[in-house]
Parts: C-alpha cells; sequence; structure tokens
C-alpha cells in the first residue's frame, strides 16, 4: 500500500515537473520570437531610414558622378571608408544608386586594399540584406521594387534553368555588368539555402572588386 502511494506521489511530481518545464520552454520560446521580431522591425527601420537619407543626397547630386561623391566620402575625414563600406551595402539594397561610384573612389581616396576591403565588406553586406529582406516579405515586396513584367520574365526563366541557377548567379555576381541588386532579391524568392547563397556572393564578389581596386588604387593614384 506504501509503495502503491509512493509511486503515485512520484508520477504526480514528474508531470509538475514537466508541466513546468513546458511552460517554462514556451515562455522562452515566446520571449525569443519576440525579440526577433523586434530584430527585423529595429532593421528595416534603420535600412529604410539610411535609405531615405541616401536616396535624398542622390536627388542632390552627391551621388551622380565621382567627383562630388569623393567630396562626400572626403568630408566625414576619419569615418570615410565607414562611410564608404555603409554606402556600397545601401546602394545594393536600393539598385537607383550607381553601383561603380563606390568601386571607383574607395581605391583613388583610401588605396586599393582599403578600397577593396570596404567595397567588399559593404557590397556582400547589402546582397545578404537583400536577400533576407526578400525572403521576409515575399514577392508583393519585390514588384514593389522591380516591375512586373521583369519578375515574371525572371520567373519563367528559372523553372527551364532551375538546376543550373547556382551556377548561373555564381558567374552573374562576378562579371561587372550584371544586376547585382536584381539577382539578390530574387534568389530570396527562390529555394536556395542562404549559407549557398552566402557562399556564391562571398567567393564570386572578390573578382571585379579586387579589379576596379587595383585598377583605380595603383593606376590613378
Amino acid at each position: 500500500m506504501e509503495h502503491k502511494i509512493e509511486h503515485k506521489i512520484q508520477e504526480k511530481a514528474s508531470e509538475i515537473i514537466e508541466h513546468k518545464k513546458e511552460q517554462a520552454i514556451d515562455i522562452l520560446e515566446t520571449k525569443t520570437s519576440l525579440l526577433k521580431k523586434l530584430f527585423c522591425i529595429a532593421l528595416a527601420i534603420v535600412v529604410v531610414g539610411v535609405g531615405i537619407w541616401f536616396l535624398y543626397e542622390y536627388k542632390t547630386g552627391t551621388f551622380r558622378d565621382v567627383e562630388s561623391f569623393k567630396a562626400f566620402i572626403n568630408s566625414f575625414g576619419f569615418f570615410g571608408p565607414l562611410l564608404l563600406t555603409i554606402f556600397q551595402c545601401v546602394k545594393t539594397i536600393y539598385a537607383v544608386i550607381p553601383s561603380t561610384l563606390g568601386c571607383i573612389v574607395g581605391p583613388t581616396l583610401f588605396g586599393p586594399w582599403v578600397g577593396i576591403v570596404c567595397n567588399y565588406v559593404g557590397i556582400c553586406a547589402g546582397s545578404f540584406v537583400a536577400f533576407w529582406l526578400s525572403r521576409k516579405f515575399g514577392i508583393s515586396f519585390v514588384k514593389q521594387i522591380f516591375s512586373e513584367k521583369r519578375y515574371q520574365k525572371s520567373m519563367r526563366w528559372l523553372e527551364k534553368q532551375k538546376k543550373s541557377y547556382p551556377v548561373f548567379l555564381w558567374i552573374a555576381i562576378m562579371l561587372p555588368i550584371s544586376p547585382d541588386d536584381f539577382l539578390c532579391y530574387f534568389t530570396g524568392l527562390t529555394e536556395m539555402k542562404f549559407k549557398k547563397f552566402a557562399f556564391i556572393i562571398l567567393t564570386s564578389k572578390p573578382f571585379t572588386i579586387i579589379v576596379y581596386g587595383l585598377i583605380f588604387g595603383y593606376g590613378f593614384n
């Protein structure tokens, strides 16, 4: 009799402990989910805010030619390389800004290798953000940035070249004439994992950036 009572008490205690564990896990998951949402909102606000500022500068003529952009970067003195890195990130997200400005100005102002690092870090970071925004907010978001015609044409092409798309993306990102911004957003709508996308960006991007860096770092200094 005593053994049965003791057994029931143990079962009850186990049930209570298990229930408490489940409650703790639920609370932790809820907090984690809330933190993720807050982080996403904060990141979106930062991206939009910085983008609005850069677009304003672009409309006032700052980013329309190399000389005005040089003066703009130089005005920040010691923080010039940091601003260049941020610019390269933002221009990948906002396609309206000319893509070659930073690749030319960075090496001429700071030397080839500092310019290369700033451009590489900024462009890769912007590519990752564009991919994340596309995956997070979906087709409707991408269609607000690019035309419906361009989107439909790309989707039809993807259906035919689904297996070879990673190879195409690697080659396209490596070429200086490719529309990097669109490709990053478009890839976010595919089934490609972020790790594979990151690998493609990190390994294909250096080629063009290094060429620009060496030409404008050594050739025009």
